[in-house]
């Protein structure tokens, strides 16, 4: 453990830096940045001592230190989220089980006893599973079948995966063909033909997969996978026939997304001689398509869509990038005494509030977060369990104050661990990067995004104006 912490100083001491209240300050480059500046954050002196002599806290004194945590608050420090003018919010320690700690209180959200393993790391199986369809309709076992086990059977090393890849491909095709109808039930008459061919062309392509699992093509079969779940995906949207549930009046100034929309992105270097390299391989520039769940957020989806539509962040730089999160959307992101939102059309500062909707509900929860509702284990839909995750940043001591900066979160198993963090239901989520995720790897502070356009579902976008 000594030699651990000898070996990542810094990080201790910007996990400690972001939490502990006191008068003293100490530099780290994992600090929000100000001006161009890494800026000071208070910190705790006794802690940041013992965090380079390698000494623990006292344990009656209320608090235990932890590494891990402490360089997970490190990263949360610099990352979330916000630029001049908003700050980091004020996360307690994640702990790997029990209460979690923050500037000397207990945390109520314990994370004992929450999910931490199999997390659902799958952009697009994860936005299946947020469609508002019928309960019970057996394509949700189809699915089942082909999601997480199945990519957990692949993954075996053992002969043996073979067999179970085939048996769970064999269960997903009972359910296609032997219960059609009744899957059938829950899309409305008008759909309902062309559900049932697309049925019948998931039956085909699972025959396929059959024989593909039978060669033992990995690739193979990852590819006819990924296309049969895209179909069963398909015919699930079928089933909505209308948005679900009301949003409360009081957002009725805001935009909102009642559907799902696509962003395609476009980020390059500000240098065009400069490139893109990722593991190895040489971009010209970074594309991403983005999916923007109005299902799940539809006041800030429809923010989200609507700033795009209207162009807001063609020609904005990153603004932060390290290695936790990319984040961008400050209109002024050097200059502490302007706005570092939007404005409604009335004039007034937009600020959004914190929209969490969690896996029991049936509609979103507003301005509190789960923990704060009492649910301090409670799961969201869109949780950060996913790399490229869409976030919004808010200011430390406001849920409800987030406006046009958003991020990606860069999903790490180690310092977002599902159902073990305190991330999920204190951050509005809204969608998902489902193509070029691989390229956020390389996107540095000062790339350009040069064009970002919706691209489907605008027709769902209600804009205050338009209502």
């Amino acid at each position: 453990m000594a030699s651990w912490i000898r070996s990542f100083p810094l990080l201790l001491m910007a996990g400690v830096n972001a939490f502990a209240p006191s008068s003293s300050f100490i530099p780290t480059s994992f600090s929000p940045l100000r001006d161009g500046r890494a800026s000071l954050r208070p910190t705790n002196a006794r802690f940041a001592a013992m965090a380079m002599n390698q000494q623990r806290p006292d344990v009656d004194a209320g608090f235990e230190f932890k590494p891990a945590s402490a360089l997970v608050n490190g990263f949360l420090a610099a990352s979330l989220i916000l630029t001049p003018g908003l700050q980091v919010l004020n996360n307690p320690f994640l702990s790997s089980g029990g209460d979690a700690y923050a500037q000397g209180a207990t945390s109520r959200k314990s994370t004992r006893g929450a999910p931490s393993t199999d997390a659902n790391k799958d952009p697009e199986s994860v936005l299946r599973l947020a469609l508002p369809i019928p309960d019970g309709n057996p394509i949700r076992e189809a699915q089942a079948s082909l999601e997480m086990s199945f990519d957990k059977a692949l993954r075996e090393i053992r002969n043996e995966k073979w067999q179970k890849c085939a048996s769970l491909n064999r269960k997903a095709y009972s359910i296609v063909t032997q219960k059609k109808n009744d899957i059938l039930k829950n899309v409305p008459e008008a759909r309902r033909t062309a559900a049932s061919d697309l049925l019948d062309e998931i039956s085909k392509d699972l025959g396929d997969l059959g024989t593909t699992i039978e060669k033992k093509d990995q690739p193979k079969i990852e590819r006819d996978k990924t296309l049969a779940l895209r179909k069963i995906g398909l015919v699930e949207e079928m089933m909505i026939e209308e948005f679900p549930y009301s949003i409360p009046k009081e957002y009725a100034n805001l935009p909102q997304l009642k559907g799902r929309a696509v962003v395609k992105m476009t980020i390059k270097k500000a240098d065009p001689s400069n490139k893109f390299d990722v593991d190895g391989k040489i971009y010209d520039q970074a594309d991403f398509t983005l999916v923007v769940d109005g299902f799940t957020a539809p006041v800030t989806g429809g923010n989200f869509v609507e700033l795009v539509n209207n162009g807001f962040y063609n020609g904005m730089k990153v603004q932060r990038s390290d290695g936790f999160v990319i984040q961008t959307g400050d209109p002024n992101p050097d200059d502490e005494d302007k706005p570092h939102g939007v404005k409604n059309a009335d004039g007034s500062p937009r600020e959004l509030p914190l929209e969490v909707f969690a896996l029991e509900d049936k509609k979103p929860t507003y301005e509190v977060t789960l923990e704060d509702d009492g649910r301090p284990l409670s799961q969201p839909k869109l949780p950060f369990s996913v790399y490229g995750t869409l976030g919004m940043a808010r200011s430390e001591d406001n849920a409800n104050d987030a406006s046009s900066q958003w991020f990606f979160l860069l999903f790490d198993p180690e310092l977002t661990t599902a159902g073990r963090n305190l991330m999920d239901g204190r951050f509005s989520t809204f969608g998902y990067v489902v193509e070029g995720n691989r390229l956020l790897s390389n996107i540095e502070v000062g790339d350009v995004i040069t064009d970002a356009k919706v691209v489907s579902g605008l027709n769902y976008l209600q804009s205050p104006a338009k209502k």
